[in-house]
């Protein structure tokens, strides 16, 4: 019986002396820290430091709190830190399905492609031109169209970016050409760029965002 009551009474005595057990002051943590180094593993220790950063910019009164009762502070936290960011990775992905949804719908109704890209002086002014087609790829007329077009180089690099807008009619399954220019600007770098490049050696990506039918019905 009097050796169960020494191993408590050790085991009582080496849980007080733990540096982990230990109230928080400034002047010792210095050295209080060192101690703990030899009790923590390395992701507890950068716990353990971001804890008693956070909770002094918060005003905390660490004096009040042990290292251990600190550290389960940042446990708690970084528990509800990771539930907050697999609910914001969950709510992204579902975003992400979406706008990929709609964007595939809208590219099963419309199809643009570049098939021409060239340049020209007009009236002391410099355009880029280019050439379009677009095809009705739906059972239905077609009023207007709303997107952007893309140009990157084979790396997938944006080149420079331009929105499309066209507003003439385009009959069930039919297909039109649109003639298309933008100003060049010589000391702009992506001006630059896409006129010297050839239009085979570019990606060119089309997004649509909104279709509007004859019918006055609208896709986006």
């Amino acid at each position: 019986m009097k050796h169960i009551y020494i191993v408590i009474i050790a085991s009582v005595i080496f849980s007080c002396s733990s540096p982990m057990n230990k109230k928080f002051n400034e002047e010792t943590a210095k050295d209080d820290i060192e101690r703990i180094k030899t009790k923590l593993d390395s992701t507890e220790l950068m716990l353990l430091a971001g804890t008693m950063i956070r909770l002094k910019l918060q005003d905390e009164t660490l004096e009040t709190m042990t290292y251990s009762e600190i550290l389960e502070k940042g446990k708690l936290w970084k528990i509800e830190q990771e539930k907050i960011e697999a609910e914001q990775r969950e709510l992204a992905a579902k975003a992400l399905k979406i706008e990929n949804d709609r964007i595939r719908r809208l590219s099963e109704s419309i199809i643009v492609s570049c098939f021409s890209k060239g340049f020209t002086k007009y009236d002391y002014e410099d355009y880029i031109t280019y050439k379009f087609v677009i095809q009705n790829k739906t059972d239905r007329k077609i009023r207007a169209i709303k997107g952007s077009i893309t140009f990157n180089n084979l790396f997938d690099e944006t080149i420079k970016s331009l929105n499309l807008v066209y507003d003439q009619s385009i009959d069930p399954g039919m297909e039109v050409t649109y003639n298309a220019q933008t100003d060049y600007n010589q000391f702009t770098d992506s001006d630059k760029a896409l006129k010297n490049k050839e239009l085979k050696d570019m990606k060119v990506v089309w997004k649509p965002e909104k279709i509007i039918f004859e019918d006055g019905s609208i896709l986006e």
